[in-house]
């Protein structure tokens, strides 16, 4: 890949900046990438001390992100509520159980059986 000489001193700028390098060593590392882009060298020919380089300079200096672990209260459906209930009632002579105003589970003989309600959402005009 050609760079023209404002786009390579644009990217020694940005490599020194990500890197918080001197000139020199973000120029050694322009060259470097270029070089391994356009097949002049490989990784693999790099000294031990070039490639702990390499990985110390290719490090992130950065912060892990916080993970937020909030649980959100949640909220009651007053409808499916009483839907429910009213299944439940006309369930009566059955064993019944309610899970999460959603769901009603009864057992007729030895077959158990489960109603799942659910609400779908208004659709998107």
């Amino acid at each position: 890949m050609r760079l023209t000489q404002a786009q390579y001193e644009a990217e020694i700028k940005r490599q020194m900046k990500i890197l918080k390098c001197s000139y020199e060593e973000a120029k050694d590392c322009v060259d470097w990438d270029l070089a391994i882009e356009s097949g002049d060298k490989e990784l693999g020919a790099l000294s031990k001390e070039q490639k702990a380089l390499v990985r110390s300079l290719t490090k992130a200096d950065r912060k892990p992100t916080e993970k937020r672990n909030v649980k959100r209260e949640r909220k009651v459906d007053e409808e499916k509520k009483m839907l429910i209930e009213k299944l439940q009632s006309a369930l009566a002579e059955y064993e019944t159980s309610v899970k999460n105003e959603a769901e009603i589970s009864f057992k007729v003989g030895e077959n158990s059986y489960t109603v799942k309600l659910t609400k779908h959402r208004a659709p998107k005009e």
